[in-house]
Order: C-alpha cells, then structure tokens, then sequence
C-alpha cells in the first residue's frame, strides 16, 4: 500500500525533470557566464511557476471539480407511544433524550474527478447538532466515496461497472425504501430503441456484515420514455435475506433467529410516472408518480419461527403504497421545487434500517420483534 508520505517525494522527483526542461526552453531564461549553462535560473523558474501557478488535471486529460455547501436546519417531530410523548422529555424520563425541535449546522464537501471512460467521486458531510450544551462538533459521516469506468461506450448501448460507498437511493428509486448505505460492486446497462425508450438495468451486490458474509443483492430495470411519452416504468427487488446465523458466539438459537427477524425482507416495488413540461407553468417539470411494494418471504407469526414461547399471530403485514406529484427541479440558483405524496406501509415491508419514508418516528429505540431496534433485549 502506497501512503501519502511516499507520494510526496514521488511527486517532486517526477516534476523536477518536467520543470527544468520547461525552463531550458523558456526564453526568459538568462544564464550567468561563471555558472554551469546547464544548471536552471531560479528567478526565471519562480517567474514561471507564479504566471502558470500549476498543471491543470484537465490538461492532463480530466476533469477535477470541488464543490460544498453550508446550511442550518430546523427540525421539528412530535411522536407518542401508547398516548405518551416520546421527544422533548428531560434527560433520563423514561430513557427519552430526542428533542422534539432540533437544529443542525451542515457542511458537505463534493469531490468529483472524470476522464473519458473513467470518474470518482467523494462526498465528506459534517453534521452537528447545535447548542451550547447540546452542541456536537465531531459528527463526520464518509458519506460517498466510489470509483467507475465505461466498458462498453456504443451510441445507443452502454455499459458501466462502478464500486465504492454512497446511499442506495442515489442508485435505485424509492420514496419509502433505500435508505441504507450501499458499499458494493454496481453494474449499469442502457440501450435506447427509437420507438420503446430507453430501456435500463442495474444490477448490484452489496455488504452487510463482513464478519458473517452476510451480503445483499438487489437490481433495477425500468424503461424511460415510453414510446416517446413522458411514461416511465420501473422494477425493483432488493434482498436482505441470508439463512443462518448473525450474532457472534454464545448466543442462542432463539437469540439467533430473532435478530435474523431484521433481514427476513425480499422486497418488491413496481414504480409507474407520468412527466411533461406544461407552457402555463413555465415548462416546469410536473410529475405524477405511485408505487406499490411487496415483502415476499414476510412470515404470518414470526416470533413463532423464532421459536419464541406463547407468541401471538402477527400477520404478514407486507404490503405498501405511495403515491404524489413533484412540480420543478432544483439544478441552478434560482430554481424551486415541490414534492407532495402520500404513503401507506405495513410493518413488515421494508427493514426498519432501510426506511427511507416518514416511518413510526421511534425515538425510544425499540425493535419491532425485539426490545431494541438492533435485534437485542428478546423478544417482544
């Protein structure tokens, strides 16, 4: 592995020979009688260095950009469990610390590199919460970090492999699913047909736990464009599913299969929009969109496969539904945007961790087949 305190003398020792033949042919280069005529004029080199500042990535056959932004925000959440409020009670009442209205200072550093065939990106987020008291100033988050390449540059197909860290929204659309983090391998397929559309597949493997091989899949393919309309169809289905034990050694059998409970979930989601571009509006962007999801291995009583004592039928509970309108885009200063939608989620749709929608708030923590969220503390 290559650390940084090597490139450094790496560097130099690849860009003297570059900047001493820069400056023997520079004209400006006057060289004294007494010196040898083949050692470098430093004034003329420093005159160079300070009219050129530095090579350019983009003269080199890429495109470096460095973008960020600051902001604040205002959050407020109210939440009640069996009629009692769960946020803005004091510190150790009822192990409730979650505030009911919250404020954050945000930072957000991009990094994005390109070349023909090949590109990066990097995402840094800082997100404290502010307060004298209930200030934080160490909440860094690796939010993106992944590398890609073209395999395949056709005109009308292409293919994409990219591998690396970011959200799984960023990837796959959901408005109540895909809130995970997605640290895997990504394959991108896109051909386009005159008269379908455009038509698209994305195909991905995942890591959930490197310390029990527990990996994930999940794909995405969807046509875009529709016979030359503003529909488009997508398909998705993600699997968190691995038969087998989770915890470490010394747990139980019992305590095995319900912490199991949390990735019993292969999901899936038909998502149908309708967009276009009216003149009354401005040629704004309208959308109307709905979905529907399925959990397809969810159980009807699975503290019951658990093997968990006098445990009462719960019900299959995997069914889901969303549905809204956007109205414009955000890409430049000056543009605005709405999104309203509605959505309706049984309990066991989408994994607790993945909820990407307005979810149950649950700010005490608790599981829904177990005390705590993690799969800890036994069985409801």
């Amino acid at each position: 592995m290559i650390k940084l305190k090597h490139l450094v003398p790496f560097f130099l020792l690849a860009v003297q020979p570059l900047l001493a033949q820069v400056v023997a042919q520079s004209p400006d280069v006057q060289f004294d009688d007494k010196k040898d005529p083949d050692s470098q004029d430093m004034d003329a080199l420093r005159r160079w260095l300070r009219d050129k500042r530095m090579v350019t990535i983009k003269e080199i056959g890429g495109d470096l950009s460095l973008s960020g932004e600051v902001r604040t925000e205002f959050q407020a959440q109210n939440e009640k469990r069996n009629g009692v409020q769960q946020r803005g009670t004091p510190v150790g009442a009822a192990g409730v610390i979650k505030p009911m209205y919250a404020w954050d200072v945000e930072v957000n550093v991009m990094i994005d590199y390109r070349t023909d065939r090949t590109w990066a990106a990097i995402k840094l987020e800082f997100d404290n919460d502010m307060g004298i008291r209930s200030g934080t100033v160490n909440k860094i988050k690796l939010e993106k970090a992944y590398l890609g390449g073209r395999f395949i540059p056709g005109d009308t197909f292409t293919l994409d492999g990219e591998i690396g860290r970011r959200n799984l929204y960023n990837v796959f659309d959901s408005k109540v699913e895909f809130a995970s983090l997605f640290d895997g391998l990504l394959f991108r397929f896109s051909k386009a047909f005159d008269s379908i559309g455009e038509m698209y597949c994305n195909l991905a493997a995942f890591l959930i736990n490197d310390q029990t091989n527990h990996y994930g899949l999940v794909t995405e393919i969807g046509a875009l464009g529709v016979a030359n309309t503003g529909l488009n169809l997508k398909y998705s289905l993600i699997d968190w599913y691995r038969p087998g034990s989770e915890t470490g050694h010394g747990t139980t059998n019992v305590e095995n299969q319900l912490a199991m409970l949390r990735f019993r979930f292969l999901v899936s989601q038909f998502l149908m929009s309708y967009q276009f571009y009216p003149e009354w509006i401005g040629k704004k962007l309208i959308k109307f969109y709905a979905a529907g999801l399925m959990n397809h291995i969810a159980l009807n009583n699975p503290l019951q496969h658990a093997h968990v004592p006098n445990a009462q039928a719960f019900g299959r509970q995997n069914l889901g539904c969303y549905a809204g309108v956007s109205i414009g885009l955000v890409k430049k200063q000056g543009d605005w945007a709405v999104d309203a939608n509605y959505q309706w989620v049984q309990a066991q749709v989408i994994p607790s961790f993945d909820l990407l929608g307005i979810g149950r708030g649950n700010a005490a923590g608790a599981g829904l087949y177990t005390a705590n969220d993690d799969g800890s503390g036994g069985a409801t």
